[in-house]
């Protein structure tokens, strides 16, 4: 036990860093709505302004991680472990840049039709990222009664990554079974990897939670 950790048990917990992280979440749940949003999308004048809006989120995120460092460097004793603190920030912001990435990476691959597989992925991507906000709400109280519901939130989106894990196996498959050029199957395949990506870092945030909650 770090002594950050023992001294907790004898002082009242530092509450500033939740409404942080529930900043950081409200900004992956509306980027993630967006990102839904924009596989769909066709007309090019709208895709920029999902694109432009996404960006938007991916900048206030960044300024939610500058105000954690802040905050962090003048507090002497954290919440949970500062180690923790720390990295679950980083691991939220992380999510947020990969949002950023498939935004991008679908407007530039926009003229790639768009599939169930390539749809439910994003709504993966939406889910989790609801999953992630309702676990931030909880965050404070997870010493006081919120522990399972928390715990059951990270399952629900380990069940959405493997999930999406799933489709993209099967998806990878399929593109050297059907009739697609070498380009078109790149361009599929960095399509289908960015969406991946994004609801792996979705888990990568249930876990670190879990770790947390698991140290009460």
């Amino acid at each position: 036990m770090s002594l950050n950790s023992f001294f907790q048990y004898f002082v009242p917990k530092e509450k500033k860093f939740y409404p942080l992280y529930i900043q950081q979440a409200d900004y992956i749940e509306k980027a993630s709505k967006l990102l839904r949003k924009m596989i769909l999308e066709t007309d090019i004048k709208r895709l920029e302004t999902l694109k432009k809006e996404i960006k938007e989120c991916e900048t206030g995120g960044d300024q939610v991680l500058r105000d954690f460092y802040s905050q962090l460097f003048s507090t002497v004793l954290t919440p949970f472990d500062r180690e923790d603190v720390h990295e679950l920030a980083e691991l939220m912001d992380n999510m947020l840049d990969r949002i950023d990435d498939s935004a991008n990476i679908i407007f530039t691959r926009r003229f790639v039709a768009t599939d169930e597989d390539l749809t439910t992925m994003t709504e993966n991507i939406m889910f989790a990222a609801e999953a992630l906000g309702n676990i931030m709400r909880d965050l404070e109280f997870m010493s006081t009664g919120k522990a399972k519901e928390i715990n059951r939130l990270c399952q629900e989106i380990k069940t959405l990554e493997h999930d999406s894990d799933e489709l993209y196996g099967n998806y990878i498959n399929r593109l050297f079974n059907q009739n697609y050029s070498l380009t078109e199957i790149i361009t599929r395949k960095d399509l289908v990897q960015v969406l991946e990506n994004t609801t792996n870092a979705a888990k990568y945030i249930s876990d670190k939670v879990r770790s947390v909650v698991s140290k009460l």
